[in-house]
């Protein structure tokens, strides 16, 4: 278990995998779903949540359930877009306010390097840390299915590796 808690902290990503790691592997179909791999991808895809497998929550499986928990905290601290702003690295630059295409379009002020005059923007720089203000405004709001590949304008302009989608 040390050696996947190390996993996640190198890569910064939850996958599917590593929850499934944890699952019972059962497919009992308890929690709704076909499989236990199917129930790992909405649990990384915050559509479901841990507690809605019964069968994790058998004395025999606290670990694993444990493990999970303890492996998805950054899940939980991510917006419905899976955005992840990580204080400790955000310098306050604005590059990523200036380079969002959505702030740039609310607010002319942002292409001027002025930052968004406007509250309804997406983000904005606040007392040097990058602060979401409007998450629904993001692109990557898109339809499910989309083809579409979703925005990350954001999180390719910041140099300090700041932002993150999970």
């Amino acid at each position: 278990m040390v050696g996947f808690l190390v996993q996640i902290i190198m890569t910064d990503k939850i996958t599917p995998m590593d929850i499934y790691r944890h699952l019972p592997k059962t497919n009992c179909k308890k929690c709704g779903y076909n499989t236990c791999m199917a129930f790992a991808v909405k649990i990384v895809n915050q559509k479901v949540f841990i507690d809605e497998c019964p069968t994790l929550n058998e004395a025999k499986y606290i670990r694993q359930k444990l493990a999970i928990k303890e492996n998805i905290k950054k899940l939980m601290s991510a917006t419905p877009t899976n955005l992840v702003v990580h204080d400790e690295k955000c310098s306050g630059c604005g590059t990523c306010v200036v380079a969002c295409p959505v702030n740039v379009s609310l607010s002319l002020e942002t292409s001027g390097g002025k930052g968004p005059a406007k509250a309804e923007t997406i983000m904005v720089v606040d007392d040097g840390i990058l602060k979401i203000n409007n998450i629904k405004l993001c692109r990557r709001f898109e339809e499910e299915g989309s083809s579409s590949r979703p925005c990350s304008v954001c999180v390719d302009s910041c140099s300090n590796k700041a932002i993150e989608f999970m």
